[in-house]
């Protein structure tokens, strides 16, 4: 523990027992109590590290308790070694917190997480002891751990290859299998021979001949699998609840490492998925649904191999007079899946349309909820009646559907839902905050087909909060005049009078004060303001050229840039000026990173806003055309578990393509 106290951890995490308790938290780990982890102190520890619950954001502590953490787990005996590897491994996958309160002065923040990840390595020679721990468990998490850590590789591979070969024999030795794991996931290439001797060899366990299997497949993760007798044996070991891999996590979602490994090739994941879902049997279905979700969401050709194989799934367990608990899990889970594959479900609207039993304004079956959402994105108005009675809210069917994503497709029923629309967001009813904000926001996509709505809207709505639907009521655009005396009384409240003086153009075309206000708030409130802001600066174009100047200091301004900034300000600057001199550069940065966000949230993400951005921009972004085409065309899906946002990144960059190619003599 020697300087542990001279570590000025009040400026390095958001500590809940403050910074001083960290020196005893690490002085606790160290002494070996007993306990679980939710009252150990490593737990406790936890807590104070990350930005979030899901762990993806590291605070600037973790490179500095890495080296106490590494001399913990050498403590003999150590009860909590396990906990400590756990903390080490989500330090080492998460991604940097950045702090927006940051002195721009101190230039451009660490990435706390790589910095976390080379001290690791400098310590690897205590993992690799690690590896020899008398617990299979703990063998799994550390070779889990060496897996985030490639730069360790001359050094972790052959000791997690030596321990591999140790336990070969062994029948449930976690260890063995994550260790055939992280090789695989470290160095699948180099390692085809070592995965086809262990294949080979009939005396090694089963379950670890699939880790090798699965390693073989990651050696050349596009060719196409030539050998039945291996896609048999990883759905072999999928399909049974006893095996080994049921006891160990690893990277991603995956519902077992084997799913998490075989995301990385397509076609055998496919292959294996296929197997599962032709077989009978609880958990041959569950481990084929799970599988079929990872290859939906991560691969583009996945739907049209799979629904098909989902579709009859989903017609033979509704077929069942009484189902069981276990089959309308199943059911519900099929056809979430094919709700939520894009495009590709239209071909599959009629299983959708056969979920919908029962009357909809009586509780719904399981399977009700997913089929009316798969129905709504597409367009299908045989889920009019079930949304109908959902925003009458009986039974509360609403609270369970996402509306955000489901009612821009929905315009072509507008006439039909305007009525119980009215109900859902005028005065009768009583829904919650977040799911009102989430409807209006929704309905901005209808534009002016939503005018009938704005006087049920601001019956509502206290004139202090008419500000959270200004962005509705501009969309709406000249039709939603009946509401334009509330909007103007806006205009006397300086914390809204620039969204307001915005929406009054909307409505009338008469700009008035408009520019001048966004620019006076942008000013005021600085680069934070312009996620919200620049958007609306952007539509006046050469008409808010007064704002010019301001967006350009912002856009340089190293405290404010962050990604959604950046992205709005260049957009802005570029329907202002028509200048995209230093634009394409911050727009190109947004669109590499993966994954991309997705469209479940209020503003529209900064990443598809920067690929229409370069469209637009023309020949001048030439240098995107990569990056676009990767997005348009890749086989691999671009965002994190949400299809229909991938289709409209592809249909986007395709469009910005286009846009690039035609403007180039």
């Amino acid at each position: 523990m020697e300087a542990v106290d001279e570590v000025p951890w009040a400026r390095l995490g958001y500590w809940p027992d403050g910074p001083d308790a960290v020196p005893e938290l690490l002085r606790e780990i160290a002494a070996a109590p007993s306990g679980m982890r939710e009252g150990s102190p490593v737990g406790r520890l936890w807590n104070g590290l990350f930005h979030d619950i899901a762990c993806q954001e590291v605070y600037a502590a973790a490179p500095y308790l890495v080296p106490y953490l590494m001399e913990s787990v050498r403590v003999a005996r150590q009860p909590h070694r396990g906990l400590i590897v756990d903390l080490m491994t989500a330090m080492a996958k998460a991604q940097p917190h950045r702090n927006v309160f940051r002195d721009p002065a101190a230039g451009p923040e660490p990435d706390h997480a790589a910095l976390a990840r080379n001290a690791m390595v400098e310590h690897v020679d205590t993992l690799v002891r690690l590896l020899n721990d008398v617990s299979p468990n703990v063998v799994a998490k550390v070779a889990r751990l060496l897996a985030c850590l490639p730069k360790a590789m001359p050094q972790s591979v052959p000791a997690l290859r030596a321990r591999a070969e140790k336990a070969a024999r062994r029948p449930g030795d976690t260890g063995a299998a994550a260790c055939v794991l992280a090789v695989a996931w470290l160095a699948a290439a180099d390692h085809a021979a070592w995965f086809n001797s262990l294949l080979s060899d009939p005396s090694v366990h089963r379950d670890l001949r699939a880790t090798a299997a699965a390693g073989l497949a990651l050696s050349d993760p596009t060719a196409e699998p030539d050998d039945d007798a291996l896609i048999k044996l990883m759905a072999d070991v999928h399909a049974d609840a006893g095996s080994v891999l049921e006891r160990f996590v690893w990277h991603g979602l995956g519902i077992t490492p084997l799913n998490t490994a075989l995301i990385g090739a397509e076609h055998w994941q496919r292959e294996v998925t296929r197997d599962l879902l032709l077989r009978p049997g609880h958990q041959a279905v569950d481990r084929g649904l799970h599988s079929a979700r990872e290859a939906i969401w991560h691969w583009r050709a996945a739907p049209a191999e799979l629904l098909p194989l989902l579709a009859d799934l989903a017609r033979d367990l509704v077929s069942v007079s009484r189902p069981k608990n276990s089959q309308q899990d199943a059911l519900r889970y099929a056809v979430q899946l094919i709700a939520g594959s894009g495009q590709a479900a239209a071909a599959y609207a009629d299983v959708l349309a056969a979920m919908l039993t029962g009357e909809p304004a009586e509780p719904w079956p399981e399977a009700v909820a997913p089929a009316v959402e798969g129905l709504a994105m597409l367009g299908d108005g045989r889920c009019i009646p079930w949304l109908i009675a959902a925003f009458q809210d009986q039974h509360g069917h609403v609270k369970h559907l996402n509306v955000r994503d489901m009612i821009p497709a929905l315009v072509v029923q507008a006439d039909a839902l305007i009525p119980a629309l009215k109900h859902y967001l005028g005065p009768s009813d009583t829904n919650g905050t977040m799911q009102y904000v989430d409807c209006c926001d929704a309905l901005i996509s209808w534009g002016a087909a939503a005018a009938p709505l704005a006087p049920a809207i601001t019956a509502r709505l206290a004139p202090m909060y008419l500000s959270v639907v200004l962005p509705l009521f501009g969309a709406m655009g000249p039709a939603a005049a009946d509401v334009e005396p509330q909007i103007r009384a806006l205009l006397d409240d300086e914390r809204d009078q620039h969204e307001a003086a915005w929406a009054l153009w909307r409505i009338t075309g008469d700009p008035g004060q408009a520019p001048a206000l966004l620019t006076e708030h942008l000013e005021r409130y600085g680069g934070h303001a312009a996620r919200d802001v620049a958007p609306m600066l952007e539509q006046f174009g050469p008409a808010a050229t007064i704002a010019a100047p301001v967006l350009r200091r912002h856009f340089y301004d190293a405290e404010h840039g962050h990604l959604y900034d950046r992205v709005a300000i260049a957009r802005a600057l570029f329907a202002i000026t028509g200048d995209s001199e230093g634009l394409v550069t911050p727009l190109l940065e947004a669109i590499t990173a993966r994954p991309l966000s997705d469209l479940g949230h209020r503003w529209v993400p900064s990443e598809l806003l920067a690929v229409e951005a370069l469209g637009r921009i023309g020949s001048a972004a030439e240098a995107a055309v990569p990056a676009l085409e990767t997005i348009a065309y890749g086989r691999a899906r671009v965002t994190d578990c949400d299809v229909w946002a991938d289709e409209h990144y592809q249909q986007t960059a395709r469009s910005a393509l286009a846009s690039i190619n035609q403007s180039n003599p």
